[in-house]
């Protein structure tokens, strides 16, 4: 009975203080040729945009492309909502978060289907604390005739 009280306290803590804040989506605008990236935070949790200083201590939302033959790149992802600037207790200065939604595009050039792999590097603060950074790696087969 032990053994199966301290499997669910194991069970539960490690599920209480997963990194699971942001649920995030790779998409592909075939109109526009850009990718897309989205992604739903948790309520009571922000990301941090790439407009926030890196000397003030949060690590900002950062999207790499890994390179294809298939299809190149244009541009850098570009944040499409507008970040909020607040002061942050938890790094004592002011910083540009992003609260329940978070989306980026990235134009590129499809020559033929290719698989496009994407990571997400981010940091997820509530008011209390910061988890550690995480990255997330997203897939997305594209076709030339979406």
């Amino acid at each position: 009975m032990k053994i199966f009280f301290l499997w669910l306290l194991l069970l539960g803590g490690h599920h209480s203080f997963t990194q699971n804040k942001v649920k995030w989506v790779l998409d592909f605008d075939s109109e526009r040729n850009c990718l897309q990236i989205k992604g739903d935070i948790e309520e009571g949790w922000h990301l941090y945009s790439i407009k926030t200083d890196l000397n003030a201590g949060p690590i900002p939302v950062k999207i790499k492309t890994k390179k294809s033959k298939y299809f190149r790149t244009k541009n850098d992802f570009v944040e499409k909502y507008d970040a909020i600037k607040v002061f942050d207790a938890n790094f004592d200065s002011d910083v540009y978060i992003f609260e329940k939604k978070y989306f980026s595009e990235q134009k590129i050039k499809l020559k033929k289907e290719a698989l496009a792999e994407v990571t997400v590097t981010y940091m997820v603060c509530n008011d209390q604390m910061c988890l550690p950074p995480i990255d997330k790696l997203l897939s997305l087969k594209l076709n030339v005739n979406e």
